[in-house]
């Protein structure tokens, strides 16, 4: 039994393991081959992350294993949120290597970076004491740091970068601060001791404080208002694959790792972090909404686009019932195959100087790209919630978690920002398909423009259209058969 037991850790381990291997192994070819084997270094790192998701498959173990003494457990919900940053992983793999030479990088530390954020995701689900939680973040984290700045050529690149790792560290402070606050006042960072080892009502002061500090640093690490200063200069100063893989897959990991923290270790403080969710997710979807209104910038509009999905997200982390965390896991799937194929033709369409793509610049896109402007309309109607999307079966279920668990002023508020959002996302297909490029303006900045003169964009080479062709399946296919995801979803929650 011992022997058996060890074996189902090891387990446990492998797919991280293989992501962590080929992260160093990688760093090693680039020194090999002198910086010159983007693409074989972009192809090693895809078979190492099939090998991972094969292993993820058939050695997880089928019931519930602990490693490191109770600090990661890995279940059904980690397993899911797993193997979906695996799919985020190969994903950007596909979009960096022409965009990389595009792009004018270089650097294989680029594709090692990728990997070791992508084993922090994959652990954080699996966390199970504050300390974990928070050291699973900086894994996430820091390699992000390095690679939103990572165009180096470009002033709003470094800027991005800098931005990221300043405000990436006071979210970081304010989570170690909070959890200290936390064990001082119960004895235990773990998240079932924490539930367990609560003080009195009049002795919760500091238990209370830290709380707080652990929602604001969580507030940073998704984008929540009044937390979301960041997102809009990082997601266009970063390279538009890596802004993916951060929509995407930190969105996935960090709101898994939320959700757990608050059902498993603070439901008996509900009352308490309810009430400031409830605030927070109200001025985040009504924020996001307003600023993403004016957008210009496809990338500035997603950004803006990210934080207000982010507070439907809340939505769930408020009803905190057994019907939340399917349909938050849900959600995330179905925003990150839309956000992913959305900037998979941002990173097509955008030219060196910029890396970005301007509204202005998709006059006439029905014309001249008739597949590409479908596939970005069908990607807009699934963030707004379009029936037949993936987008709109998460609202349902996100909304139908909220009207269940009682918060009817908060659905409404949520449905009004739906209804706004109508306006910036059809302003997309408003360029495409109404607005001919014979009549296209003057873009209103002319430095920035990511097309030329004429308004031309360049042809989605087959890398981009292969994450393209991918995330409009994904988008189609729980948009209209979801059921078997959401009973395999219902079936490993925890």
């Amino acid at each position: 039994m011992g022997v058996s037991f060890a074996a189902g850790k090891v387990s446990a381990l492998l797919p991280m393991g293989v992501i962590v291997l080929a992260a160093l192994l990688l760093v090693l070819l680039d020194v090999l081959w002198r910086g010159r084997a983007n693409r074989r270094l972009a192809a090693m790192g895809a078979v190492a992350v099939i090998v991972a998701g094969i292993a993820q498959l058939v050695y997880f173990p089928r019931i519930p294993a602990q490693v490191f003494s109770g600090a990661l457990k890995f279940d059904g919900f980690a397993a899911i949120v797993a193997f979906a940053v695996l799919a985020i992983l190969l994903l950007t793999l596909i979009l960096s290597p022409a965009h990389v030479a595009r792009m004018g990088l270089r650097g294989g530390e680029y594709y090692a970076l990728l990997f070791l954020s992508a084993s922090g995701m994959m652990l954080l689900p699996a966390a199970r004491g504050l300390v974990s939680i928070i050291i699973c973040i900086e894994l996430v984290s820091l390699p992000l740091y390095v690679l939103a700045g990572y165009n180096r050529r470009l002033a709003f690149s470094r800027e991005a970068g800098f931005k990221y790792f300043l405000l990436g560290a006071f979210a970081s402070a304010f989570m170690i601060y909070g959890a200290a606050f936390i064990w001082g006042t119960t004895g235990t960072l773990w998240l079932s001791g924490i539930a367990e080892s609560l003080p009195s009502p009049e002795n919760r002061a500091l238990l209370l404080l830290g709380l707080g500090l652990l929602l604001v640093g969580f507030g940073f690490k998704t984008a929540l208002a009044p937390f979301h200063a960041w997102v809009p200069d990082v997601y266009e100063g970063s390279p538009t694959p890596v802004t993916a893989f951060m929509a995407a897959g930190v969105k996935l990991a960090v709101f898994a790792v939320f959700l757990r923290v608050l059902m498993e270790g603070m439901m008996p403080l509900a009352e308490f972090w309810r009430l400031g969710l409830y605030v927070l997710a109200v001025i985040t979807m009504c924020l996001g909404n307003l600023l993403a209104l004016h957008q210009m910038s496809l990338k500035r509009l997603l950004a803006y686009s990210s934080i207000t999905h982010a507070g439907y997200l809340v939505l769930g982390l408020v009803a905190a019932n057994a019907e939340a965390i399917s349909a938050v896991l849900f959600y995330l799937l179905a925003y990150g195959a839309a956000v992913i194929g959305s900037l998979a033709l941002v990173a097509a369409w955008a030219v060196r100087g910029t890396d970005d793509v301007y509204i202005s610049d998709l006059r006439g896109a029905a014309e001249r790209q008739p597949m590409a402007a479908l596939a970005l309309t069908l990607f807009m109607l699934s963030l707004i919630g379009f029936p037949i999307t993936a987008g709109f079966i998460g609202k349902v279920l996100l909304f139908y978690a909220a009207y269940k668990a009682g918060y009817i002023a908060l659905l409404i508020i949520a449905i009004i920002n739906t209804m706004v959002s109508v306006y910036y996302y059809l302003r997309v297909v408003q360029a495409m398909y109404i607005l001919p490029q014979e009549e296209r303006a003057k873009p209103a900045e002319p430095a920035k423009s990511g097309g030329d003169a004429g308004g031309a964009l360049s042809p989605v080479a087959w890398p981009y259209l292969t994450v393209v062709l991918v995330s409009a399946v994904v988008v189609l296919v729980l948009g209209l058969v979801p059921r078997s995801l959401l009973v395999w979803l219902s079936i490993y929650s925890f």
